[in-house]
């Protein structure tokens, strides 16, 4: 008896792998993050060309000039003092049919990561878990991503009420002999600057 017993449990242990698939979530639960910035804040605004966006850089950074953005799609860069943070602002542009389907903060995460991945030919891979911010009204999505063995781009993804898809992203630069900071410091000047995004 007992060792039918036994049989039983090893059956219904080697049948739960089969019956009970654990998916890991994709996205972390949603964060409601206070209305406060992290950091100091400057009073320079960086506007979207429809209007449609305002938000503020950090006490320090600079403004660049239209000719170092890569591409159209940029409106706005901003650097630290040491040159080794810079914010990049850009209009996501989506597809028509893809218009009502990106209204969902996943969704936007999603398709910024697709964005990103295409573009680098695959060589751009998301790093951990997105995360939707929430910031009274506004929302955003929250992404990292990266080559291997290169520091990550944090970035934060946003629909306008005009119904724009907008996206800052944080680059670490490589360009001097000063460290770039931290992890936890990157994260805290990029949810400062989501504070002082208006839409």
């Amino acid at each position: 008896m007992q060792i039918s017993g036994m049989m039983f449990i090893m059956m219904l242990v080697g049948l739960s792998g089969c019956l009970f698939v654990w998916e890991e979530e994709e996205f972390y639960p949603a964060m409601a993050l206070s209305p406060m910035p992290e950091i100091a804040m400057s009073e320079k605004t960086i506007e979207s060309i429809d209007g449609d966006m305002v938000a503020f850089i950090p006490e320090g950074w600079y403004l660049l000039k239209q000719e170092f953005y890569p591409s159209k799609d940029v409106f706005a860069m901003a650097v630290d003092s040491t040159m080794t943070l810079t914010a990049v602002f850009s209009k996501l542009n989506k597809p028509a049919k893809d218009s009502n389907s990106l209204k969902n903060v996943n969704d936007m995460m999603r398709f910024a990561l697709q964005q990103h991945i295409a573009k680098s030919q695959g060589s751009v891979q998301q790093v951990g878990k997105g995360r939707p911010l929430s910031i009274g009204r506004r929302t955003f999505g929250f992404i990292s991503f990266g080559k291997s063995n290169t520091m990550s781009t944090k970035a934060l993804v946003w629909r306008s009420n005009a119904g724009n898809l907008y996206e800052c992203a944080l680059v670490p630069l490589d360009m001097t002999s000063t460290p770039i900071p931290n992890d936890s410091m990157q994260t805290r000047i990029i949810r400062s600057i989501a504070s002082m995004i208006m839409f």
